[in-house]
C-alpha cells in the first residue's frame, strides 16, 4: 500500500544562506589550505567535482558541494553550452536537485541536497534512451527491434573494448562469446510505463555488466546488495513507487516527440559548423547563452543545437531513488515498517556542443557492430 501526501520543504531560504556562507569558508580551507579532514571527494565529471561533508556540524551533515571546473563557457570550440529557458523540460524541473549558487573566486561552487544522507538505501538509474542513432546513415529505424536502438549499439560498442583488452576481435567472435559481456537491458520496457515491465527492467539492469543501476547503503557506499531487502524487493519497490512520479512518462514523451521531428545528428552538426563560421565575437556567444541575440537565422542554428544537446542530457540522465525510515510526504509499506521516498533526477546538466565531434565519430562503428551482430547466428 502506497501512502501519497505533499511533500514539505526541507530548509527555509534563510537557513540555506546560512549554510551557503558556512560552505564559503569550508570550501577556502579546502582550496587554500588543503585541509581535507572535514570533506572527502565524492565523484567527479568532466565539467564539476562533488565533496562529501563529513564533519560533524549537523548545519550541512546532508549536503554535498559540487565545484565547476574553471572553463570560458562562451568559447565555441570548446565550451559553449546552450542553457534551456523557462520553459524547457518544465514539467521535470521539480525533480532536478535544487542547488544553492555560490562564487568563489573564479569558481562556481553549488551547495545540494546529499540524497544518500541518512537512507535505508538508494538507488540510481540511468534509464538510457529507446532511441536510434539518429542519423542519416542508420537507414532502420525500426524500434520494434531492439537492436536498431543505439543503447544496443553501444552495448557492443563497450563489449568490443573489454575484448580488445584481451586481444580479443569482436569481429571473430562468436555470438555466444559477445552475449555474456552486452547488457540484455532493453529501455523500451523501462518506458513502457507498466509496473511488470519496469519490475523486469530493474533486475535486467542489476544482472548485466557495467550496470545503469547503482545501489547505495546507508553508510552512503556503492554496494552489490542490501541486506535487508533482495533485488526482487528492491525493483518492486521501485517499480510501485516510480510510476507514480510521472518522470518515466515524460521522459517518454520528449523522446516521442525527436521521433516525430525526424531530427538528425547530421543537421546539429551543420549548424554546429554553421555559427562557427559566422566568426562572432565572446559578446555575441555571450548574448546566444542568455537568450538575447535577436538574429533570426541564428536563432535557427541554436534551436538545433538545443535539440541536439536536449536529447543527450535527458539520455544521460540518473534518476536517484531515497528511501528512509524517517521523513515526511510520500511512503511504501513494506511489511510492517514505512519507508519514505523522494526522487530526484541528477546528471542532467548540458554538455558543451564540441561533445557533438564524439557523437558523428561513432556513429559508422556503431552501424558496423549492429550489422555483424545481426550477421551472426
Amino acid at each position: 500500500m502506497i501512502s501519497i501526501q505533499k511533500p514539505q520543504h526541507f530548509q527555509k531560504q534563510n537557513k540555506l544562506l546560512m549554510v551557503s556562507q558556512t560552505y564559503q569558508k569550508g570550501l577556502i580551507d579546502l582550496q587554500l589550505n588543503y585541509n581535507m579532514d572535514q570533506f572527502k571527494i565524492l565523484g567527479q565529471g568532466a565539467e564539476n567535482i562533488v565533496y562529501q561533508y563529513i564533519g560533524e556540524d549537523p548545519n550541512f551533515k546532508d549536503k554535498v558541494i559540487r565545484i565547476r571546473k574553471p572553463r570560458d563557457i562562451c568559447e565555441l570550440s570548446t565550451n559553449l553550452i546552450i542553457p534551456l529557458n523557462d520553459t524547457d523540460w518544465t514539467p521535470l524541473k521539480k525533480y532536478f536537485l535544487k542547488k544553492q549558487p555560490y562564487q568563489i573566486g573564479d569558481q562556481q561552487c553549488q551547495i545540494m541536497d546529499n540524497l544518500f544522507y541518512n537512507v535505508v538505501f538508494a538507488v540510481e538509474i540511468k534509464p538510457k534512451t529507446f532511441l536510434p542513432i539518429l542519423s542519416k546513415k542508420q537507414e532502420n529505424k525500426d524500434l520494434s527491434d531492439p537492436k536498431n536502438q543505439r543503447f544496443f549499439m553501444v552495448s557492443l560498442l563497450k563489449a568490443q573494448k573489454k575484448l580488445q583488452k584481451t586481444d580479443k576481435n569482436i569481429y571473430k567472435c562468436t555470438k555466444k562469446e559477445i552475449d555474456p559481456i552486452i547488457s540484455k537491458y532493453d529501455p523500451r520496457k523501462f518506458y513502457n510505463c507498466k509496473i511488470e515491465n519496469l519490475f523486469d527492467s530493474i533486475i535486467d539492469l542489476s544482472e548485466v555488466p557495467d550496470s545503469n543501476l547503482k545501489l547505495f547503503n546507508n553508510q552512503q557506499q556503492r554496494v552489490q546488495s542490501i541486506p535487508e531487502f533482495n533485488i526482487e524487493d528492491i525493483a518492486s519497490i521501485i517499480s510501485e513507487t516510480l510510476l507514480l512520479e510521472n518522470i518515466i512518462q515524460q521522459l517518454k514523451g520528449f523522446f516521442h516527440m525527436i521521433q516525430q521531428m525526424n531530427f538528425t545528428i547530421e543537421e546539429a552538426f551543420e549548424a554546429y559548423e554553421q555559427l562557427k563560421q559566422r566568426n562572432l565575437t565572446n559578446n555575441q556567444y555571450q548574448e546566444i547563452v542568455e537568450g538575447k541575440f535577436q538574429d533570426p537565422e541564428i536563432s535557427k542554428l541554436v534551436f538545433k543545437l538545443l535539440t541536439f544537446s536536449s536529447i543527450q542530457a535527458l539520455s544521460d540522465l540518473s534518476i536517484i531513488g531515497s528511501f528512509r525510515k524517517e521523513g515526511q510526504g510520500k511512503f511504501v509499506e513494506i511489511g510492517n515498517q514505512k519507508l519514505f521516498y523522494q526522487y530526484s533526477i541528477i546528471d542532467c546538466d548540458l554538455k558543451p556542443l564540441n561533445k557533438i565531434y564524439d557523437y558523428m565519430s561513432t556513429i559508422d562503428e556503431l552501424i558496423k557492430l549492429r550489422d555483424y551482430y545481426n550477421s551472426l547466428q
